[in-house]
């Protein structure tokens, strides 16, 4: 099979991104990139790979596709929203990726999500057995048998290029950690003279004990670097070229020396002002729908209070935050820009300061760059519209906010920057200006009681028309955050199993606990009336993206209208009688009943039929039930043409068609 990893000339390292982060697939991850040019500087070549996103590509083969959509892969069933998305994929395959390898999917596109559904079942949620050795590992034979197959046919056990004497493997994302491992083990059978070395937020945000175990049990990983990377990294790159290994010396690092862990404290990281501009794989990139390549604009938050974000952990032995400046940003912009033809970007950063972003915006504005960038960035009472505006003419097409919550006691208690009042202001002026927003909320931050919750979602309803999206995230206390480190200060009761289902898939970071602000019941109820406000949120969006092009059906629709199921949006299963309907563009569900199902079932194709023909085969009762449903549920669509027997001169609207036969 075809890789997507570049090769420099005579590489001695390889910097390596392993599966599974599924919100990146369709894109390239930064943390490769901004090593490889760190390295590259000090005049050591790196050649990169990016396995995660191989991972996606293995995922929409016909082999993997048609074992999820056949509900044989463990936890998958049959009438499953994955096995859905497997059929649709297996049918629009050309809706994911090109003949010429580019790939379609991605969270900018329209059906991006549908692959980030195929990865669910092989997410692997790191708990203390995940320190064990693969071989104890690997009793449960699923997932991590289909990741072992991926390795396999990536053939990842001699893809290593000979020059190359050290791998490093970026680990960010909890669900990378066991897939990390394997791929140590993985690359120590095939390449023994390789040393391979793990870093990454994932390895810096776990305790010492734990480093203990996964050392002493996975003797593939020569070493772990933690906190910032590039000065460790270099260092035992170094070692490996000059043959004197001894990673135990390097400051940052944790590695075995005699069959006991040593761990070097980190010292500070380098001025983020002397970074070069990532160097980005240009063979990764061209098979990207659309390059959006990222640059580093901070460590760290300038914020850096909200109790619960562990993120301000990661760089130990380095001020809590480093900005970068503005001008040496723009620089970034414009090689990358050079480099690769690309215009858009995003920054790296926990939030983009209000005065950065000013500065930011006026050389953009000033060179006339003609880009687009978006950013995260926090409800500061200093983001006002003229500063908001600014950033809109700058190129600024959106910003990922943490608002979290309505709930003024509650963002206090945190220690976020705004409060209610304070994030009505910043939505409403974020909407004259004309910025687009996509709001995180999490509907359950500490002692929230059921009422605070549905008051937070009544004040950010009333507020709809200044969102563009809307994420919802269930709270999970870690034990690297402040809450984690004092949870009764927060009203939480901890507890001794350790078992919870974590949606930060990081168990080894989750912290149990109990919230005794709301019941299970209450909790459940929030969470699903949260999601479906997103939904409604996020479908119009989703719909905007653009996709097969089809006529919707519209309000004023006569006897004659030629209409038909929109088969390319849709999967359509039979069960019992009834047929499941899953609009998989819309992420939506329905189940036909077996008597509208014996209507449907002639046009199941996608033939097209006329109004005027089903009223007189149902009757108008019934057809009009029917068609609502149909409508309102996006599943038909309006044909261009008109059956030969229809009277196309007789337009009525969906309500006259039905008062009289």
């Amino acid at each position: 099979m075809a890789t997507n990893n570049d090769v420099a000339e005579s590489p001695e390292v390889l910097l390596v991104f392993p599966p599974l982060v599924e919100s990146s697939f369709g894109s390239f991850y930064p943390s490769t990139a901004v090593l490889a040019a760190w390295l590259s500087k000090h005049g050591i070549a790196a050649a990169q790979r990016d396995l995660n996103t191989e991972f996606a590509e293995y995922l929409i083969t016909e082999a993997c596709l048609a074992r999820l959509g056949a509900g044989e892969v463990p936890g998958v069933r049959y009438e499953s929203l994955v096995a859905s998305c497997a059929r649709w994929a297996r049918r629009e395959r050309t809706r994911l990726t090109d003949t010429d390898g580019v790939r379609l999917f991605g969270r900018a596109t329209q059906v991006g999500y549908v692959v980030e559904e195929l990865a669910h079942p092989f997410v692997i949620d790191p708990d203390d057995e995940a320190l064990a050795s693969i071989t104890s590992l690997r009793r449960a034979a699923h997932p991590l048998d289909t990741h072992a197959a991926f390795l396999e046919w990536a053939e990842c056990d001699n893809a290593i290029p000979a020059s190359v004497r050290l791998v490093g493997v970026s680990v960010p994302m909890g669900p990378q950690l066991v897939p990390a491992l394997l791929l140590a083990q993985t690359l120590k059978a095939a390449r023994p003279d390789v040393r391979v070395v793990l870093g990454g937020p994932a390895l810096s945000l776990m305790d010492i004990p734990a480093l203990d175990e996964l050392l002493a049990n996975h003797r593939a990983v020569d070493a772990v670097v933690r906190f910032d990377g590039e000065y460790p990294l270099l260092a035992l790159a170094k070692q490996v070229r000059t043959g004197e290994w001894d990673p135990a010396r390097t400051p940052g690092t944790s590695a075995l020396r005699d069959g006991v862990a040593q761990h070097r404290p980190p010292t500070a990281g380098p001025a983020l002002n002397t970074l070069p501009a990532p160097e980005y794989p240009p063979a990764a990139i061209a098979r990207l729908a659309v390059p959006k390549l990222s640059v580093t604009q901070a460590r760290g938050c300038y914020w850096g209070k909200c109790d619960y974000c562990d993120f301000v952990e990661l760089y130990d032995g380095s001020p809590p935050y480093r900005g970068r400046r503005a001008d040496a940003v723009l620089a970034d912009f414009e090689q990358l820009m050079s480099r690769y033809g690309t215009r858009e970007f995003t920054l790296i950063t926990e939030s983009i300061p209000p005065a950065f972003a000013r500065r930011l915006s006026q050389l953009i504005i000033d060179r006339d760059l003609g880009i687009t960038w978006d950013s995260f960035a926090m409800v500061d009472r200093r983001f006002d519209r003229e500063l908001l505006e600014l950033m809109v003419k700058a190129g600024c097409r959106y910003l990922v906010i943490g608002m979290e919550t309505m709930t003024t006691r509650v963002l206090e208690l945190v220690h976020k920057s705004s409060d209610r009042e304070e994030n009505q202001r910043f939505l409403r002026e974020a909407r004259e200006a004309g910025m687009k927003l996509s709001v995180n909320l999490i509907p359950d931050l500490p002692s929230t009681t059921y009422q605070e919750a549905l008051r937070s979602l009544s004040d950010i309803a009333d507020m709809v028309d200044c969102l563009d999206s809307v994420s919802i995230f269930p709270f999970e206390p870690t034990r690297s955050s402040n809450i984690g480190r004092s949870p009764a200060r927060f009203g939480l009761i901890p507890v001794l199993d350790t078992s919870a289902d974590s949606q930060a898939q990081y168990t080894l970071n989750h912290m149990s606990s109990v919230d005794p602000a709301m019941t299970s019941e209450e909790r459940v109820d929030v969470h699903a009336r949260f999601r479906a406000f997103a939904r409604s949120v996020n479908l119009p969006a989703k719909i905007r993206a653009g996709g097969t092009k089809r006529r919707p059906v519209g309000d004023h629709i006569g006897f004659g209208t030629t209409i038909r199921l929109a088969v390319e949006d849709l999967d359509l299963i039979e069960v019992g009688g009834e047929i499941v309907c899953t609009h998989i563009i819309g992420q939506e569900r329905i189940v036909i009943p077996e008597a509208a199902a014996n209507v449907l079932r002639p046009y199941l194709g996608g033939q097209q039929f006329s109004v005027g023909g089903l009223v007189q085969q149902i009757g108008s009762s019934a057809a009009e039930a029917l068609l609502s449903n149909l409508v309102e549920a996006q599943i038909v669509t309006e044909c261009s043409g008109t059956p030969s027997d229809a009277d196309p001169t007789r337009k009525l609207s969906l309500s006259d068609v039905f008062s009289a036969e």
